[in-house]
């Protein structure tokens, strides 16, 4: 495994609970009682147990009996509060209606929201952490921990734009931030300002002495220096609707049908993702030894914005091959500019999937030979399903077999989608999403479900596949 990759599951966890090093830590804030000497027994709670809920149901008769005051219901939030930082392990369900209450007690309250955001943030409910930091920043337009963590949200929801304006304004508050400074360029890579990005990640390296971060951090470096010359001394091709880049000797194994599968790609995925761009795409075709040393080690095609590279094995023709990756990678680019990079991982693997096998096998039903067995062992006989607000986790696994699983529940959900809604629904859900719409409205308005809702169709239809 890449030093990279190792570095990119390590950031998954970035902002934990009780982290005393993190300059940006979930569950810093504490809402304190409104009375005094309840502020100082409230901090000796450092674990759950009879006591804290004996003290909660004590509080909970005070706050809500006739005549109590406002002071009686924060103190009861604060308590309920504590309980759910203490069990933040459990799931986001387990703790939910612990926050509503104590958001019914003390609405509007700026630390509750922190703490609400950072419980969804912590869980992978990255779109509804969001709303709450937001809020919190409305009122608190300076809190830099607020505009950290909006900042790492917005970078989680592949919105680049908004995670660099929020991360340079963090890094300029926390210069030494390694975690901040390795997402700023990330975020900067992402957007291909490769400079920038080369600049954010050599400061990455002066902030850490741990020598497996520096490790990660030049393999990034090198990559986006990569990046930068990956067209020089190559043969381009242009036509009004792809600039195609032949690397190295790559233009003699397609020799003419890049073109061909091109347009075959281009009308399949416009047509049926009701979208034609109005910008010329790039398509960089390396051997698979130049590819893999700019891209990820499991990757095999990936898809940049309006950059698309592609890597083909030295003396391979496979029309079916290169058509399935173009596919692929095509709609991701349709994707990323159709919704403004505010696609949901799932549904932009999804749906690029469903698109590849449409275009390599013929049907969107007929899956790669590698999925069948996991298909059928593990999603059908074993009715096992993945979470899909946990597929980016599982993409950032050392596992092959984990995003494997991320891949083919994204796949599978895409096409539930598309049995129960019709491929229109694509359409309409990344239409919602480019008008800035939440995924969840997005589904509402496509399938009349939030994604909860989905979420238990999809698992429904998989026990019936």
């Amino acid at each position: 495994m890449s030093h990279m990759k190792k570095l990119l599951i390590i950031l998954a966890l970035t902002l934990i609970p009780c982290s005393i090093n993190a300059q940006v830590q979930l569950f810093r804030e504490v809402l304190q009682p409104a009375t005094p000497e309840l502020a100082q027994e409230l901090a000796t709670y450092a674990q759950l147990g009879d006591q804290l809920d004996a003290k909660i149901e004590l509080l909970r008769n005070a706050a809500y009996a006739t005549g109590a005051s406002q002071e009686h219901r924060t103190n009861l939030s604060a308590f309920l509060l504590r309980k759910v930082v203490l069990q933040s392990g459990l799931s986001y369900e387990a703790n939910e209606d612990l926050i509503i209450e104590a958001a019914n007690l003390t609405p509007d309250n700026i630390t509750l929201e922190t703490i609400w955001g950072d419980m969804l943030y912590f869980k992978g409910n990255y779109e509804k952490s969001l709303e709450h930091f937001e809020f919190v920043h409305n009122r608190n337009p300076k809190d830099i921990q607020i505009i950290s963590k909006i900042g790492l949200v917005a970078f989680q929801l592949m919105d680049y734009d908004k995670a660099i304006e929020h991360l340079e304004q963090a890094v300029n508050a926390y210069p030494d931030a390694f975690y901040l400074l390795f997402y700023l360029g990330k975020s900067y890579f992402e957007r291909h300002y490769y400079d920038e990005a080369v600049a954010s990640w050599e400061r990455a390296l002066q902030a850490t002495k741990d020598p497996n971060q520096q490790a990660a951090v030049n393999e990034a470096i090198n990559r986006a220096r990569e990046q930068l010359a990956s067209t020089d001394g190559s043969s381009k091709v242009e036509d009004r609707r792809f600039i195609v880049h032949f690397a190295g000797n790559s233009r003699d194994d397609l020799g003419d049908i890049a073109f061909e599968v091109l347009d075959e790609v281009f009308h399949q995925v416009t047509r049926s993702l009701n979208f034609h761009p109005d910008v010329k795409i790039n398509v960089i075709f390396f051997l698979t030894e130049d590819y893999y040393k700019v891209s990820r080690d499991w990757s095999a095609a990936s898809a940049q914005g309006i950059k698309i590279m592609v890597p083909l094995k030295s003396g391979y023709k496979s029309e079916e091959y290169v058509r399935g990756l173009l596919a692929h990678e095509f709609t991701h680019t349709i994707i990323h500019l159709r919704t403004n990079n505010r696609c949901p991982l799932w549904l932009n693997e999804g749906i690029a999937q469903y698109q590849e096998f449409a275009a390599a096998n013929g049907s969107p039903e007929e899956m790669r030979s590698d999925y069948r067995s996991i298909v059928e062992n593990e999603f059908i006989q074993g009715q096992k399903s993945v979470k899909l607000n946990r597929v980016p986790a599982l993409m950032n696994s050392s596992s092959r077999k984990d995003v494997l699983r991320a891949y083919i529940a994204s796949y599978l959900a895409t096409r539930c989608l598309a049995d129960f809604y019709g491929e229109r629904s694509f359409d309409e859900i990344l239409s919602a999403l480019g008008e800035g719409k939440s995924i969840d409205e997005a589904m509402i308005d496509a399938t009349g479900r939030d994604m909860d809702s989905f979420q238990q169709r999809y698992e429904d239809w998989l026990r019936k596949l």
